[in-house]
């Protein structure tokens, strides 16, 4: 069994719902926020992993990546298309001020664990002037963690695991990226609880392998299936 931070994320969230996404094959509609967030997403990765730093190449990889499905009309999406430019014209401001160099973008790691294979894709990975690690990702929603969050993020420690497991690389620093906020929050890396954490991995895949697909129905006022899904306790939400 082969689990990302995604699938590990959504089994725990609610075994049913990685039923209905991963065995049944069901899809999220596409909505602005998220089709907003994966083309600023796709952009940053493409710029970074480009040789050209300059404001235009940015606004070049903007367009080139742009996703139009998920808006409900041009005007909608032009809309959200200017909110874009001004938030990566901000970004760029800020990213020519940075000390570190950066190492790695969407950086795979793949660790074998137990019968099972973990693999994942960081973001961004800095190394600073003293030659630590960052591990940096990017949020596109309004919200901006505090520090004591960005510390607990399951994602973030996801990868910090990842990173030490699959690329022998240890973090010493998480951060969040908010760019849609333009705030930038870190955490110092502690290591503790790792073991715990790769157990816990190994479970959920053994569980998804063993088809353990129990409905929980906590999850049900967020879930995406609400409406329609047999076990919902959320529907008329």
């Amino acid at each position: 069994m082969e689990i990302s931070y995604t699938r590990y994320r959504i089994y725990r969230e609610c075994p049913w719902k990685y039923k209905l996404l991963f065995a049944d094959g069901r899809r999220i509609p596409m909505t602005p926020k998220s089709s907003f967030g994966l083309s600023l997403h796709r952009a940053l990765e493409a710029w970074l992993r480009g040789g050209e730093r300059t404001l235009e190449s940015l606004h070049e990889a903007l367009r080139a990546q742009w996703l139009s499905a998920g808006y409900p009309d041009e005007d909608a999406e032009a809309r959200w298309y200017s909110k874009a430019q001004r938030i990566l014209h901000r970004f760029h401001g800020e990213e020519e001020s940075r000390r570190s160099r950066t190492v790695g973008v969407e950086k795979e790691f793949i660790w074998t664990s137990g019968a099972h294979q973990v693999r994942g894709m960081i973001d961004r990975v800095d190394q600073g002037p003293d030659g630590a690690y960052e591990l940096i990702d990017y949020k596109t929603g309004p919200g901006v963690p505090t520090s004591e969050e960005v510390a607990k993020d399951g994602q973030l420690r996801f990868y910090a695991l990842g990173a030490k497991r699959g690329l022998n690389l240890r973090p010493s620093t998480l951060t969040v990226d908010c760019v849609a906020a333009g705030e930038r929050v870190s955490a110092p890396y502690d290591g503790a609880g790792e073991d715990l954490l790769d157990a816990d991995i190994r479970a959920a895949a053994s569980g998804i392998e063993a088809a353990a697909f129990s409905p929980k129905t906590s999850f049900c006022p967020r879930c995406d299936f609400r409406k329609e899904c047999a076990h919902s306790v959320a529907k008329s939400l």
